[in-house]
């Protein structure tokens, strides 16, 4: 596999290689010199490179050459010959690729198999040398099979026969094959008895063989004995004795004998008739299996792929088989040797063919001749020598054969065999080096097409357009599951695996499925030696599709292969691929994968490795890799750990451990840092509580089956009614569904019934599981929300979740007698106690356990009970933190968690309805401020209806706090609604604020509209901006000016500091730059000069800003000073920022920085 050449490498790597093994020379052996001619040809081009050692030009030429069609024979006899390539011992070897004096020809150099990744030299080395020996071992065996035939085709004359019937000598005509065989065990009975001289001198006198390898002898049998056991059996064969007598001549002289042997002859005659009859019996058979032969060859052509070489392999060895016996028993030739001539080798050449060919039309002539008497009717000898199929003879030529009718109209002319020989070869005349020919040939020999495909596709696939390779898929696959040869099989996977450079996910699908089909057809064993070392080959291929197909392909395969693979190759492989590969894509395959392999892994020694890798996926830099843990890893881990019973000891507590050690280390933190805010790792913690979410399921399942209920679960099982699905939550993924875990909606209605029958008595009798969920899981999930703070949204809002998600999968029963008891031994405090726990802040209602209660458990089942319980809560902790001045935090927490919920709308205003009513000004003043929380998930009716008759309201509160309290949520109205009326009655109530004298010296009013309008400035109405907001924000900058208190004064101007950069970014008409924001921004400038000059030179900047602009708006009319008309001032102000905008274009263009023209500033 790893040493055949990859017919998908590129070329221009192909290209390097050539280049970098030039510095080799091999010895050129002599060629002739084309004389030179006016026009020269490709063969003189070719001569001049070979004559000047230009070997890899000439090479190049040749290859060229070869795909155009254009071969050109001196080229290629000169680098199919191992002589031009020796070694010499002074031939410098080459520094990079040290070479041996084996065979080597440029056919044996694997130029593919170097790259930049490093030398390699051992491992390149030892896939040269076997190429060259099996190159070699090639060589030798079509010479030999040649040499055989030549000596076998030298046939004895008649005369000769009859020569040796009379037994005279005939040491003049014996073939060569045979005096070659008598040389070497005469050389060898000369040495073993130390005539060694004589044997010298005979090997001298034979200088054309080799004495010392009886494979030069040429032929294909074993070696015979020596000479002295030869001559021991001669003595032991019966030697036919001959009577004589002597007879004198007379007239009417009869033998005494005569009678009797013409009686014996007539008897020996009638004897040879019927067996001639049996004969011709069976040759008519023999031609009707024949025909029958023919017509499945023709099938075979049309569907290969339906048939199976067995169906026709047995008549053709019945046919062949007394061909073999016949030749033996008439030639006098050793028997062994013909029947291993005819069994096909694993790749034979075409001349091996050949050969195998004549010889069989031998036989077949033996036959005739033999059994029929040698009768001159025109059936005898060499039409036997006419196949019925294609074959190639031993000159490299085309045979054409036809079919039994066709046969037996060609044995009707009277048309010698050579002539007939000679017009085919002129007809079919094909070059001996075609490999097409050579794999048509075989065809003949009923060879299977598993084979033929085996040896066709390596050389199919290179040529088939890229797009379309995964038609050959089925065609490898199929011919990889049946091939009989190891290798051809690692090499056909290997083609599979490197079909396409980067096959996308269709094609990656339709490879997958072809490995499963492998797998499924071969089992375990070959799947662990061959397919798997082909995913090991690519695990750190450079293009991330091979490694994706390398990380889906273990998991797709991990149910077919053994325990001991799953848990040690194939675990290790993708704990690599984890670790080591940098895609995000690869990744997320492992973990689906590492998801498929935990589902049918056995080995429990394996469970602390699979924990440690799941936690290295939800620690993942990547969020698709997260999700894939999540949604496949984590439920198949989760189903294994339940099955060992480590669900809750060790999985579910390994995650509440590390949400405690995450809280702690963060209070830890603020407590040495004196933050205000809790330092906590966000995605970390978010990671956890959806892992605790997704082991929910699994949680619940383990708590239904392990119940003392059970015990009637047969009784009950057939009446139970299908559960509503809706009561749970939605899964997040399949592996999630109660259903699916459980294995049906049925069992899983049965054991819910009997669980919610259980939990529903006075007093049930508890179980482990459940207490663990109770005492262990609530427990440490309440001390977890109590640490957490309630500065960071998303925490708080998966924890809601999280318990929200709990109580819906329990049940109704659990959560009103577990959870709730729970929750109210931390919100409910007694009244005495109240106002110092609060004030100390040693209460749950500051803390993030009012939203996590009030949204996760109160929320869950949503009947009227709780909705009544849920609006009491929220009223009693508004009251409460209202009476105790205490932060709002967790209140407000809870309203943005609730009002995103439109059901929770009307229950929120009931609750701020009865805080608008209340006596108490810090309650009133509390939902005033709540109000604004509200606005932006509130419709337009409820706005209009209920809030702004309640701003109203308080805006006219006697208390001025309340008052205040409401500028906030009027700012929230001009910023989120376009309600006219609505916005006409903020406008006049802020006007109020603005204008009326009772707030000319309230300094808190003065603060609070700064800030307001700072935050919603650049979002309400250009009308309102312009005409009252601007106005009265350069009006306070003034007044600033003459504050004598620095720290009213500094209040001041940093909320006009604010309020003015949040301005700037609008756009303003020249005259409002004029008269509003000029005047402001010097007044601003004076106030930061004196109390904060860190900022007095970003107002100086705006200032100056604003000034150019001014001066640069009209050049040559400044004269009209502000009567110009607005629209007017608006394309000047237009035409002046789009000069600045080109002008920043084109110094950013310079600089190639385009990308950072648009960045905001920071």
């Amino acid at each position: 596999m790893a040493e055949s050449l990859n017919p998908f490498e590129e070329t221009d790597y192909i290209e390097s290689e050539i280049q970098y093994t030039s510095t080799e020379e091999p010895v050129i052996s002599e060629v002739q010199v084309i004389p030179e001619s006016t026009d020269v040809s490709w063969d003189a081009i070719a001569t001049k490179l070979l004559k000047d050692n230009y070997i890899l030009t000439a090479l190049e030429l040749h290859t060229e050459l070869v795909e155009s069609g254009r071969e050109l024979p001196r080229l290629r006899d000169y680098f199919s010959n191992p002589g031009n390539f020796e070694r010499t011992k002074e031939d410098t070897p080459s520094p990079t690729l040290p070479r041996t004096s084996s065979v080597q020809t440029f056919d044996s150099l694997d130029f593919a198999r170097y790259s930049d990744d490093g030398e390699r030299q051992v491992d390149e080395r030892v896939a040269v040398l076997e190429f060259e020996l099996r190159k070699a071992q090639e060589t030798i065996k079509s010479l030999r099979a040649t040499l055989t035939r030549e000596a076998e085709n030298e046939i004895v004359s008649p005369d000769t026969e009859k020569n040796l019937a009379g037994g005279v000598s005939v040491e003049d005509n014996i073939k060569p094959l045979e005096q070659r065989a008598l040389n070497f065990l005469v050389n060898e009975y000369l040495l073993l008895n130390d005539n060694k001289i004589t044997s010298v001198t005979f090997s001298e006198e034979n200088e054309e063989q080799d004495f010392e390898d009886w494979d030069d002898v040429g032929l294909n049998i074993p070696r015979p004995p020596d000479l002295l056991r030869l001559f021991r059996d001669y003595g032991n064969h019966i030697m036919p004795t001959k009577e004589t007598q002597e007879v004198a001549c007379e007239a009417d002289l009869e033998d005494e004998d005569f009678q009797e042997r013409q009686q014996d002859w007539q008897l020996i005659r009638e004897q040879m008739e019927s067996k001639i009859s049996e004969l011709e019996e069976q040759v008519q058979m023999i031609a009707q299996e024949n025909d029958v032969l023919s017509q499945q060859v023709s099938i075979l052509k049309m569907s290969p792929l339906k048939t199976t070489p067995v169906n026709h392999s047995t008549p053709v060895a019945h046919t062949v088989e007394p061909a073999m016996t016949s030749s033996v028993t008439h030639n006098g030739q050793p028997g062994s040797d013909s029947r291993e001539d005819l069994q096909p080798n694993e790749d034979p050449t075409v001349e091996e063919m050949s050969g195998q060919s004549d010889s069989l039309n031998l036989n077949a002539l033996a036959i005739t001749q033999n059994h029929i008497g040698g009768e001159a009717d025109g059936h005898s000898g060499g039409d036997n020598c006419v196949t019925s199929c294609d074959r190639v003879d031993g000159d490299g030529q085309l045979s054409v054969g036809g079919d039994a009718t066709t046969t037996d109209k060609v044995t009707d002319r009277k048309m010698s065999p050579a002539f007939r020989k000679a017009l085919q070869d002129l007809a079919f005349h094909v070059s001996r080096d075609n490999r097409i020919v050579a794999e048509m040939s075989k065809m003949s020999q009923g060879e299977g097409v598993v084979s033929m495909l085996g040896r066709c596709l390596p050389h199919i696939v290179p040529n088939v357009l890229l797009a379309k390779r995964e038609e050959l898929i089925p065609l490898i696959l199929c011919t990889a599951m049946l091939h009989s040869d190891s290798k051809e099989r690692d090499r056909l996977l290997n083609i599979l695996f490197n079909l396409i450079k980067k096959p996308d996910d269709e094609q990656r699908q339709i490879i997958l499925t072809g490995c499963i089909a492998f797998a499924q057809h071969v089992g375990p064993t070959r799947l662990e030696t061959e397919l798997l070392p082909q995913c090991w080959e690519q695990i750190s291929h450079k293009y991330v599709e091979r490694r994706l197909l390398v990380a889906e392909a273990c998991g797709a395969l991990a149910s077919y292969l053994s325990h001991e693979i799953r848990s040690s190759l194939l675990m290790s492989m993708l704990t690599q691929m984890l670790r080591d590969d940098k895609d995000d894509d690869v990744r997320e395959a492992v973990i689906k994968s590492l998801g498929l392999l935990t589902g049918f892994i056995c080995d429990t020694d394996k469970f602390a490795q699979g924990s440690e890798l799941l936690k290295i996926g939800l620690r993942d830099s990547s969020e698709k890799v997260q999700q894939a843990t999540l949604h496949v890893f984590l439920p198949s881990f989760a189903a294994w750990a339940y099955e060992l019973g480590r669900l809750e000891h060790e999985l579910l507590h390994s995650v509440l451990r590390d949400l405690e050690e995450i809280v702690k280390g963060a209070l830890l933190i603020q407590k040495t840092t004196n933050s205000t805010t809790l330092p906590l790792d966000e995605s970390r913690f978010l990671i956890l509580v959806k892992e605790l979410t997704e082991l929910l399921p699994f949680q619940f399942v383990s708590v239904l089956e392990s119940g003392p209920f059970l015990k009637h679960m047969e009784s009950v099982s057939e009446d139970v009614e299908d559960i509503d699905m809706s009561r749970f939550p939605m899964p997040n993924c399949p592996l999630s569904d109660l259903s699916v875990i459980l294995g049906g909606k049925q069992e899983l209605s049965t054991l819910v019934h009997l669980y919610a029958e259980h939990l529903s008595q006075e007093w049930f009798e508890p179980w482990e599981q459940l207490n663990w969920v109770v005492n262990n899981l609530l427990a440490r999930i309440l001390e977890v929300t109590m640490g957490v703070g309630l500065s960071m949204q998303k925490v708080v809002n998966a924890l809601c979740k999280y318990v929200f998600r709990l109580c819906r999968t329990f049940g109704k029963t659990f959560t009103d007698k577990k959870v709730k008891p729970k929750f109210e031994e931390l919100v409910v405090l007694p009244e005495e106690q109240l106002d110092h726990q609060v004030n100390l802040g040693h209460t749950a209602i500051t803390t993030c356990v009012v939203p996590v209660y009030a949204v996760g458990v109160l929320t869950s089942f949503s009947s009227e009970l709780d909705r009544k319980q849920l609006e009491q809560f929220l009223t009693q902790v508004l009251c409460t933190l209202a009476f105790c001045q205490a932060p709002l935090d967790s209140l407000k927490a809870t309203f943005l968690e609730l009002s995103s919920c439109d059901d929770n709308h009307e229950l929120l205003l009931t609750v701020l309805w009865c805080g608008v009513v209340h006596t108490s000004a810090p309650v009133r003043a509390t939902s005033a401020i709540l109000f604004e929380l509200l606005i932006q998930n509130l419709n337009d009716t409820f706005i209009s209806t209920r809030v702004v008759p309640a701003l109203v309201t308080l805006a006219n509160d006697p208390e001025i706090s309340v008052r205040i309290s409401t500028i906030p949520s009027l700012g929230a109205i001009i910023e989120h609604v376009s309600i006219r009326e609505v916005l006409d009655r903020v406008y006049m109530q802020l006007q109020t604020f603005f204008d009326d004298p009772v707030y000319r010296e309230q300094h808190v009013v003065h603060v609070e509209l700064i800030r307001t309008i700072a935050h919603v400035g650049p979002n309400t109405e250009p009308k309102f901006r312009d005409e009252f907001i601007l106005p009265r924000l350069a009006a306070m900058a003034m007044a600033n000016n003459n504050v004598t208190n620095e720290t009213k004064k500094m209040d001041i101007a940093m909320q006009l500091f604010e309020a003015y950069s949040a301005m700037s970014c609008c756009f303003l008409n020249d005259q409002l730059i004029q008269e509003a924001m000029l005047p402001g921004l010097r007044c601003l400038r004076q106030d930061m000069a004196i109390i904060a000059p860190d900022h007095e030179e970003v107002v100086a900047s705006m200032v100056r800003e604003y000034e150019t602009k001014m001066e640069g708006a009209r050049p040559g009319d400044r004269n009209l000073g502000f009567s110009s008309s607005p629209g007017n001032q608006l394309g000047s102000a237009a035409d002046d920022m789009k000069s600045r905008v080109m002008s920043r274009i084109k110094d950013t263009t310079s600089k190639a920085n385009i990308s950072n023209i648009f960045t905001r500033r920071k």
